[in-house]
């Protein structure tokens, strides 16, 4: 007999043939899992899920490689209320000092390091004397600084009391890699703190905080959202049937899953990051879908038959795993398919993300169709499960209230149905894309605040690269050279602040002759190769000029600017010689196309899974009757986003895809049972009524477990896995009104077309 799961709910009735065999293998499969769990990796970088071969990644490459690594420069942002007064600022000149000297440090730059040069003769002094004076002076050096040198409002603003060090790093410890530069960024920061003055308040902005910040909390994650979500989904299975047997029995392939998905993230060698760190507390709440539905069946065989021995209630496993496990097997098709759409990006992170998606969910349905089955023959065989023990779960007339629903006006409600998805197709199309680093970091970290500060104090910490190319090599500081950096600024102030932009320029316009300019040229191109190269090319063929912007900008602003920046370009007699990059070049470029790719990944989700459905029950009628109930909740949770500011991010699509895959399941369970039930009932709507009836009640009790276990996900401290969780509750409360609903009314509805034509 045809079976929609494709025969795989047969390994569940082998587990329960051979449960001495198959107990063996899950504990050889745990005892495996648990001791690869000292080999798992945390990756914090936030560039890991980019396409390394993407022409605007070449393009960052190449400008680190041909100047330096700004991204990993660490802003280190100092608050007093005493800042201003010549003992704070004599403090502040002390950190620098201090911090100098620490391990894997270039240099740092502060407001001391801005030169006062002699127009005349090109010498360079300190702007500011060792003896700072009175409170006065110190604050009169200051508001003279600012005046003559608006670009060192980057690095003090006198009215919040706060001051900016640009820490760069050696060249060659940005090259030893992550973990060497957070190591390095612990000590440098252990340090700073230690040097401080106790009422100086020091926060540390930049990728490598940022990186080591995200790879603390994804360690945090994975205890407390597995072990909590465990909890909540064991609780709210006691709550439903009302028994304490019962929640154990549930528990049990959720745990399994979790357990095992972290030994293959060990075995693979494949770090955790930001996107797969989710996957355990997913496989978990796919597990508890399909055990509760599993269990809900064998649960109502074994109150129907209270007076049944061990073998009766151990037929009635067999049957449960026969009745339910085909739509396990399907529903974990449908899913494993949602997250092998992923792997259309081009970013090779989210191809791996694909696969280990596609292993999390194989995992998860083993754990149900093997675990449950062992665990329930065992507990029956010791006595801890009995027939009489069996209560009336809730949600008990739920299908009835529902077919209530969808028999009374189904071709209106179909109608409706599709008008509703029309509508909203104008949504779908509306969303713009969007990035924002922020999303990526624990709000309560020292790392969001580091950002908000330099933000909402400096205007922002994040650089846009021009490379300017040379005229005259011989002579750095020619005329001509000179000029281009002058046509370029002038160009940018158009849509910049001129404090935000920066070039070899600030210091020559300073002086007067070309013998002063000449010699301080000199200077710098003999000073070392991390300070040079953050004007200088290696090879001494460009020259920089950046542009500062704040690092939660929207993308869209962001590519605004690069559009507009790219029309001045053209503009200049070099322009096919200029090179735009930077971190938020990057990041507004890539993040756009990836998001882009992956909602089409959602529609070849979307498309897959409905044409498995039909492929599955041989039905072309159920392949369409599947597919608006399905389009509704992504559609209906898309105008959510549309609604709150009409952008979606990388997380958001990907929280829909995988929402999709687990809303799917609730269609192919009714399908399920209603392919059983429409050849023994005496009519469409019996079926119907008998299918909504025996599915409601599992569905929803399902769809709370799952939802109430998803709120394990708000006490994440990465934002973006809390808004993962709300669009999965989101999608899969719409999904279950859709599908025990509009589902039965569009099968009726398409059934009374057939039958009149």
């Amino acid at each position: 007999m045809w079976s929609i799961g494709f025969g795989l709910e047969k390994i569940g009735i082998a587990a329960l043939r051979r449960p001495v065999l198959f107990s063996l293998f899950l504990a050889l499969a745990i005892i495996v899992s648990l001791s690869q769990f000292s080999n798992i990796r945390f990756d914090g970088n936030i560039t890991s899920v980019l396409p390394k071969s993407s022409d605007a990644f070449v393009k960052y490459d190449e400008q680190k490689s041909a100047f330096r690594d700004f991204s990993r420069d660490i802003a280190v942002i100092v608050r007093s209320p005493r800042l201003l007064t010549a003992q704070g600022l004599e403090d502040l000149r002390s950190l620098q000092l201090d911090l100098t000297l620490s391990d894997g440090v270039d240099s740092i730059i502060t407001m001391f390091s801005v030169p006062k040069p002699d127009h005349d003769t090109g010498n360079i002094v300190p702007y500011f004397p060792d003896d700072l004076g009175g409170d006065e002076n110190a604050r009169k050096l200051v508001d003279q600084l600012l005046r003559e040198n608006p670009q060192a409002a980057s690095l003090i603003s006198p009215d919040k009391n706060t001051a900016l060090l640009f820490v760069s790093l050696e060249s060659g410890m940005q090259d030893k890699g992550d973990q060497s530069l957070y190591r390095m960024y612990q000590s440098f920061r252990k340090s700073a703190l230690e040097a401080a003055p106790k009422d100086f308040e020091v926060h540390f902005s930049g990728l490598t905080p940022i990186g080591l910040t995200i790879i603390q909390a994804l360690i945090e994650d994975q205890v407390k959202l597995t072990l909590i979500g465990l909890l909540l989904g064991a609780g709210i299975a006691f709550a439903v049937f009302r028994s304490v047997m019962a929640a154990l029995i549930c528990a049990i392939p959720p745990a399994l899953t979790a357990v095992w998905i972290l030994g293959m993230f060990a075995l693979a060698g494949v770090p955790i990051n930001y996107l797969t760190t989710v996957l355990p507390t997913l496989g978990l709440i796919l597990a508890y879908a399909d055990s509760i539905v599993l269990y809900y069946r064998w649960h109502k065989s074994n109150s129907e038959t209270p007076d049944g021995d061990q073998n009766s209630m151990l037929a009635n496993l067999k049957n449960a795993v026969n009745r339910v496990g085909p739509a396990s097997s399907l529903t974990s098709i449908t899913t494993a398919l949602a997250f092998f759409s992923f792997s259309y990006a081009s970013s090779h992170a989210l191809t791996e993300f694909a696969y280990l998606g596609v292993g999390a969910v194989c995992l998860a349905f083993f754990a149900v169709i093997v675990g449950m089955p062992v665990a329930g023959h065992w507990l029956v065989k010791f006595g801890m499960i009995k027939p009489s023990n069996a209560r009336l779960p809730m949600f008990d007339n739920f299908g009835h209230w529902a077919f209530g629903i969808a028999s009374r006006r189904p071709v209106l409600i179909s109608t409706i149905t599709v008008g509703v998805i029309a509508a909203l197709a104008f949504v779908h199309v509306s969303i713009r894309p969007e990035y924002r680093i922020t999303d990526y970091l624990p709000v309560a970290s020292d790392s969001y605040k580091a950002e908000q500060l330099a933000n909402d104090v400096f205007g922002g910490r994040s650089l846009i690269f021009l490379s300017v190319p040379i005229v005259n090599k011989e002579n750095l500081s020619a005329s001509e050279n000179i000029n281009r950096l002058v046509e370029v600024e002038t160009a940018l102030r158009t849509q910049f602040e001129a404090r935000n932009i920066s070039s070899l320029n600030l210091l020559w316009k300073n002086f007067k002759t070309d013998e002063a300019r000449k010699k301080v040229t000199d200077a710098i191109t003999m000073t070392n190769l991390g300070n040079r190269q953050g004007y200088l090319s290696a090879d001494g063929s460009s020259m920089l000029v950046s542009v500062r912007i704040p690092s939660d900008q929207s993308i869209k602003k962001t590519l605004e600017q690069l559009e507009q920046i790219k029309k001045i370009s053209e503009t200049f007699e070099f322009g096919d010689e200029t090179k735009i990059s930077g971190f938020p070049v990057l990041m507004a470029q890539e993040f756009t196309h990836l998001i882009e790719q992956l909602r089409t990944s959602l529609l070849i989700a979307i498309g897959l899974g409905i044409l498995v459905v039909g492929i599955a029950t041989r039905s072309p009628l159920m392949m369409f009757a599947a597919l608006t109930p399905n389009l509704l909740p992504i559609l209906g949770v898309e105008l959510i986003l549309y609604l709150r500011g009409a952008a979606i991010n990388m997380s958001e699509v990907i929280a829909l895809t995988v929402a999709f895959g687990i809303a799917i399941d609730n269609a192919v369970h009714v399908i399920n049972v209603y392919e059983s039930e429409k050849n023994n009932a005496g009519s469409i709507l019996e079926a119907i009524e008998k299918t909504l009836a025996e599915v409601g009640p599992a569905l929803a009790s399902s769809t709370l477990i799952i939802c109430v276990s998803t709120l394990v996900t708000f006490s994440s401290a990465l934002p973006v896995v809390p808004v993962l969780g709300q669009l999965i509750i989101a999608t899969l409360i719409l999904a279950l009104f859709a599908n025990l609903v509009i589902l039965p009314a569009n099968i009726l509805t398409l059934c009374r077309i057939i039958k009149r034509r």
